[in-house]
């Protein structure tokens, strides 16, 4: 399967999953990037609350979080790197 690559972003992973948990990551909001091709991506956003029209927020312990940690041939689940980096300043 040929992997995705967007500049400035990650594939959303189990580790970035159990990060946002031990950093107190309450809320993921899901935003459409609205790409062209034959990908539909999706950003990833934590503990934003405040839905925009189409927006999902989800609860980071659903079922739903963890069903994004699937592999999928033409969806995509990326954070951008600013959120990682945000974690990573927080745990040191």
């Amino acid at each position: 399967m040929k992997k995705v690559s967007i500049e400035g972003y990650v594939e959303f992973d189990a580790n970035i999953l159990k990060d946002w948990i031990e950093n107190g990551v309450n809320y993921v909001k899901i935003v459409n990037l609205n790409l062209s091709g034959s990908i539909e991506a999706f950003e990833l956003i934590p503990n934003s609350e405040i839905p925009e029209t189409g927006d999902l927020i989800h609860h980071i312990l659903s079922e739903d979080i963890e069903d994004l940690l699937e592999t999928m041939e033409k969806v995509k689940f990326l954070v951008h790197e600013i959120y990682l980096e945000e974690d990573e300043e927080e745990t040191e």
